[in-house]
């Protein structure tokens, strides 16, 4: 038995001289590195670019929660002030709220638009006379 375990161990000796190493597979090379050239234009266009939009956003009216309301009801981008009526009455009595009088509605579309978030015209459709509401760019970004 001692002649067996003693073979057993030259063996694996022999074995282990024999196999290679991980690292005796690997060939590693030097890699050069560049660090990034800062572009500044393409820096100061951006900062102007916010620092721009900082300034309208300072200078913009906070909406109270009925013009967000009322905006938020556009689905087109040219509305009939019967339809926005519709629209906004119709979310207010499933939140159990008192209905808007379609002269509130006018006044809040009126505030809307002297803040810039919609534009206005008179539409002559079928012998009746219109009030539509149109969305322009800043009522766009408010709505979508």
């Amino acid at each position: 038995m001692k002649d067996k375990s003693k073979k057993i161990k030259e063996k694996s000796k022999k074995g282990s001289t024999e196999s290679k190493t991980a690292k005796d597979f690997v060939n590693l090379t030097h890699v050069e590195t560049k660090k990034q050239k800062v572009d500044y234009r393409g820096m100061i266009d951006i900062l102007s670019q916010k620092e721009k939009f900082d300034e309208q956003q300072q200078f913009r009216e906070k909406l109270s929660a009925d013009e967000q309301a009322i905006l938020t009801s556009f689905n087109k981008n040219r509305m009939l002030l019967d339809r926005i009526w519709i629209i906004t009455n119709q979310s207010r009595i499933q939140m159990g709220m008192e209905l808007y009088k379609q002269e509130e509605i006018k006044e809040i579309l009126d505030n809307l638009v002297k803040l810039g978030y919609l534009s206005y015209e008179v539409v002559q459709y079928e012998s009746k006379i219109n009030d539509v509401y149109i969305l322009t760019e800043l009522g766009k970004e408010q709505v979508f």
